[in-house]
């Protein structure tokens, strides 16, 4: 299979002690859905914050580039770049 997009909204709640502990990620077909999910979810106020991220991918071979942030929402883990 060819590469494809992905757009993933990757939620993220307090655990114990105050530490931020991901949930299920969410994929999408387009970044606009990928957003207005983003969005609807933090008003929830179910989720400490939610990263909406696009990432390149071949899934059949294994093959997953460094995501690209789009939105980063409410309190998330510090970015490594």
């Amino acid at each position: 299979m060819a590469q494809e997009t992905l757009f993933i909204c990757q939620p993220y709640v307090f655990g114990k002690k105050g530490a931020l502990k991901p949930q299920p990620p969410i994929a999408f077909t387009s970044e606009a859905q990928a957003s207005l999910r983003a969005h609807r979810i933090m008003n929830g106020g179910s989720v400490a914050g939610i990263d909406v991220v696009r990432q390149t991918a071949d899934p059949d071979m294994g093959d997953y580039d460094e995501p690209v942030f789009l939105e980063r929402l409410g309190t998330v883990p510090q970015s490594e770049t």
